[in-house]
């Protein structure tokens, strides 16, 4: 049994003269314990003492006064020593100072009279933690979660544990597990994650070259009518002059090139490092600078927004055929933020939009390491520094099924591979393609905005062309009033 009035003494002498017990010894434990109050505990009708002793130790940890909480926990429980739910909280106080040796007898002492729960165990999970007994602490969280498998604290902490064991598929598992029921913190354990790749020095590296080309028929443009936008005056700045905002999926130049296609080499272990440089989802009268960008999963992106209306850009996963929104805040006129692209392990690619205004968007593919490039207006793609070798090379499209082919890279050399797809095999959702029609009525025809006050021209619109000579859609002409 614990001698609580000689632990009380040497506790009183350690508060006075070392205060080392604030240092946390792990740091990646985030949350506080939880205090276990719950249940009243059962004194006896005649221990008033106990009892009085018991609520000001609560009232101080209410208040966070940890130290003096642990004094009158000691009081309670050298009164009371069978009631189990003294030494229990007594556990939580003592790890709140640091003491998880002392924690750990406590409540073990709980233990044994009889007092056990999810929250004693996750308790109990975190001071094994503290004192770096790491298989006893993931027994302990297991065990908190086969109480109650709503506790999110525990579900983070025991993805930490396992990071720390070296156990990094089962730490991802618990990624997966807290990606909808709290992203904050599966991005939070994600990022603790070393990543499978590894960076080396490549000294023999070679190159890939090649072209990406389209036959058969061009999909159509995109079509958005602006009557539906909130800010028709200023998003009318580009359009096709008769009140339409037009998104070209497929952008294709007159030798057939496809441009904006990702070219990404799978399953290189090691290499090249990722770029340091943050990207960045510019945006300039209701367009993204860029249609497709390859991103690392986790990574963080530059929202700015240039424009003097408000953006409320949105995040989506895409998963199959179903699209999950991760995030949705509003981007207020010339501001800029960070925002992560984290999606989980089996999703194709990634999503950034408008929802206000849905033909400003970036399609993101998920890259595993940093060899990876998008093709240019003429279809052509390069990319350098790679490790001598044989590998597979995804070609990767919005609205077409991918292509794959195999190349091997020689020691200092180069390789060439070329893509080509069909337009017959696009594969779009549902989509506006409706051009005819005059659909800035009633706003462009009356003086006055639909909200009121006079209705103010841009003299510079920026003119959209459905499609040229070649019905080859996607090129921008520029026109002066």
């Amino acid at each position: 049994m614990l001698n609580y009035k000689i632990q009380l003494s040497k506790y009183i002498t350690k508060v006075k003269t070392d205060n080392s017990y604030k240092k946390s010894i792990l740091s990646f434990i985030v949350f506080g314990l939880t205090l276990l109050l719950l249940c009243p505990a059962s004194f006896a009708a005649s221990n008033k003492e106990a009892k009085a002793h018991y609520q000001k130790a609560l009232k101080l940890s209410q208040q966070r006064v940890w130290d003096q909480a642990v004094v009158e926990f000691m009081k309670a429980a050298e009164l009371a020593p069978q009631d189990s739910l003294i030494h229990a909280n007594l556990g939580v106080a003592f790890s709140q100072t640091g003491m998880h040796k002392e924690a750990l007898l406590s409540f073990e002492k709980a233990l044994r009279l009889g007092y056990d729960s999810p929250g004693l165990r996750y308790n109990r999970g975190v001071s094994f933690a503290r004192v770096k007994l790491l298989d006893e602490a993931v027994q302990e969280m297991e065990k908190a979660l086969s109480m109650d498998s709503r506790m999110v604290k525990a579900e983070y902490d025991l993805g930490v544990l396992y990071n720390l064991q070296g156990k990094r598929e089962k730490a991802l598992e618990q990624v997966e597990t807290l990606f909808k029921r709290n992203n904050k913190l599966s991005k939070k354990l994600h990022d603790q994650i070393e990543s499978a790749y590894t960076v080396v020095t490549v000294d023999n590296g070679g190159a890939l070259n090649g072209r990406v080309t389209l036959s058969g028929p061009v999909p159509r443009v995109r079509s958005f009518h602006l009557i539906h936008a909130p800010n028709v005056e200023f998003c009318s700045r580009i359009s096709d002059g008769k009140g339409h905002r037009l998104l070209f999926d497929f952008t294709v130049s007159k030798n057939r090139g496809l441009k904006d296609t990702i070219i990404h080499l799978a399953k290189v272990e090691k290499g090249k490092p990722f770029s340091p440089k943050m990207q960045t989802f510019h945006i300039d009268r209701c367009r993204a600078n860029e249609y497709v960008i390859g991103a690392k999963n986790g990574e963080n992106i530059m929202v700015e927004n240039t424009d003097p209306i408000q953006h409320e850009i949105a995040t989506y996963e895409v998963r199959n055929i179903y699209s999950d929104q991760t995030s949705n805040r509003p981007v207020p006129p010339k501001s800029s933020q960070v925002r992560s692209i984290f999606a989980r392990k089996d999703a194709e690619n990634y999503i950034i939009k408008c929802n206000l205004h849905p033909f400003l968007q970036t399609n993101a593919y998920l890259v595993q390491n940093p060899y990876y490039t998008v093709s240019d207006a003429e279809g052509n793609f390069s990319i350098e520094n790679i490790p001598p070798g044989t590998y597979e090379v995804i070609a990767w499209h919005p609205y077409i099924a991918e292509q794959k082919g195999t190349i091997t890279i020689p020691e200092k050399g180069e390789a060439t591979l070329n893509f080509d797809f069909n337009g017959k095999d696009e594969n779009r959702k549902l989509y506006h393609d409706d051009i005819e029609g005059y659909r800035f009525n009633t706003w462009f025809d009356s003086k006055e905005k639909f909200y009121g006050g006079e209705r103010v021209d841009d003299p510079v619109e920026e003119l959209q062309a459905f499609c040229d000579d070649n019905h080859l859609c996607g090129n921008y002409k520029a026109r002066e009033n």
